[in-house]
């Protein structure tokens, strides 16, 4: 993966480009349409039925029990097709005869989808500290951002999961497809499979370890049982994860052709 002083530039262009064209597509409008609706009925419809949230507390936890989901959701629609998209549309016919590394393609495609999918959610976060002001015992600013990180954490393991079938499969619907049964429901079934058959909880599994975007807001951390230990896991956890399926994925994408 050894990049040299231009390539940087090169990577710099096609992270531009990629997330230009995300721009331009119809994908992120209609990401961003699904979460601002995702936080607008968790934090209106209650009111909107004469109704209120009864803590701090439950209001926080309906919104990170989503965030999960929300993560899993931007991975399928962005990461998951943006390398296998240009063999299935055929334009790596032209891109691998250019004079561009396929490590730079692979790191600048991948920094515009993760580029992507992390400023819709710093504008959740965003939204959501405003949302609690009007709320008592309100999470700090560092909490938040702890918070925050560990879910760019996680963002950044899932893309890589969502990597390796972009660039293994030969269809992008498939390769969403695979991405989303994948992290949200495979991962999980063997983590329940393990926990139920050992007893112990699985924390070097990815669904276990994305309990520690929750870790630093201490209503939701003593709800979910959730330590600073844990936190610590999970952080690491996720890293190793994205490291690992990047990894892959990138040896992966260097040894395919057309």
């Amino acid at each position: 993966m050894y990049l040299e002083t231009d390539d940087f530039r090169q990577i710099f262009v096609i992270t531009k480009n990629e997330m230009t064209k995300f721009i331009r597509g119809k994908k992120l409008l209609v990401y961003v349409i699904l979460a601002a609706a995702v936080f607008s009925l968790l934090a209106f419809l209650p009111y909107a039925l004469g109704s209120q949230w009864n803590s701090m507390m439950v209001f926080l936890v309906a919104h990170f029990a989503f965030m999960s989901i929300l993560v899993v959701l931007a991975v399928t629609l962005f990461s998951s097709s943006t390398y296998v998209s240009e063999f299935e549309e055929r334009t790596a016919l032209i891109l691998f005869t250019r004079p561009v590394k396929k490590t730079t393609i692979y790191v600048g495609k991948f920094l515009g989808c993760f580029i992507m999918e992390a400023v819709v959610f710093i504008g959740y976060y965003a939204a959501m500290s405003v949302a609690f002001i009007f709320l008592s015992d309100q999470p700090t600013i560092g909490q938040y951002l702890t918070s925050l990180a560990s879910l760019m954490i996680y963002l950044f393991a899932a893309s890589g999961v969502a990597a390796i079938f972009s660039v293994t499969m030969k269809k992008a619907g498939t390769a969403a497809i695979m991405t989303f049964v994948t992290i949200l429901l495979l991962i999980s079934i063997v983590s329940g499979v393990i926990s139920t058959a050992t007893g112990v909880t699985p924390w070097y599994m990815l669904d276990q370890a994305s309990n520690a975007i929750f870790a630093s807001i201490p209503g939701v951390a003593s709800y979910m049982n959730i330590t600073d230990f844990d936190m610590v896991k999970g952080i690491i956890t996720m890293f190793v994860w994205g490291v690992a399926s990047i990894i892959l994925s990138w040896f992966l994408f260097t040894k395919k052709e057309m």
